[in-house]
């Protein structure tokens, strides 16, 4: 009978370490897209300087807004301070990537926190990945929409499941990607922004939208 306890034992053991290594399945996708054009930007009105980063109320009403009342509406204080930190903590890496290389850190613009952070909930809750929405609209049409001017636009996406930190495993992959880095890097860009959204399952969405007027 003590053999047998003993090796029950064993084997629960064995069992238990088999199961903590299973892996815990994460995924980080990444999309880059860059524009450019010769002349002036599209009409509407110039990028003011920056006045502060965009509240968690800003994303409270934004969220209300888009759902017309409904789920959005009841998005809680937690979530946006969660999704705010989020946007806030990737913006500062990926200034302290452009500071490092000696570069300018680019201005954080509301409105265009305001436009990623909106693409960023769509992909979340429509369920989709891509530079160009259903509607078959790229940043540009996004940008041109809440009135801005640019010179120069480019966009970085990525989403990210499984992780601790998807900020840190979102700017791995980013800058481990040549056309992404290439963004990041860029001399050029004088302002930007970093909207985020968590979907039901999780998963965070990531759009990084940069600007040269």
């Amino acid at each position: 009978m003590k053999r047998l306890l003993s090796c029950l034992a064993a084997f629960l053991v064995v069992l238990s370490a088999a199961v903590a290594a299973l892996p815990v399945a994460r995924t980080v996708n990444w999309q880059q897209t860059v524009y450019s054009q010769q002349e002036g930007g599209f009409g509407g009105s110039r990028v003011p300087k920056r006045s502060g980063r965009a509240s968690a109320q800003d994303a409270s009403n934004q969220a209300s807004d888009a759902s017309g009342g409904g789920a959005g509406a009841a998005v809680d204080g937690r979530f946006l301070k969660e999704v705010t930190d989020l946007e806030q903590n990737c913006f500062d890496a990926v200034n302290h990537q452009r500071e490092v290389k000696g570069l300018r850190a680019l201005e954080e613009s509301d409105e265009l926190l305001e436009v990623a952070r909106d693409y960023s909930r769509r992909m979340a809750e429509e369920g989709f990945f891509s530079h160009i929405d259903p509607e078959g609209k790229s940043v540009r049409e996004r940008v041109r929409e809440a009135g801005l001017r640019w010179h120069v636009l480019g966009e970085n996406l990525a989403f990210s499941r499984g992780y601790v930190s998807p900020v840190a495993a979102t700017l791995v992959g980013w800058m481990d990607s040549p056309t992404h880095r290439k963004n990041i890097l860029e001399p050029s860009y004088t302002e930007g922004a970093v909207g985020a959204w968590i979907s039901s399952k999780g998963t965070v969405y990531f759009t990084q939208i940069f600007l040269k007027k």
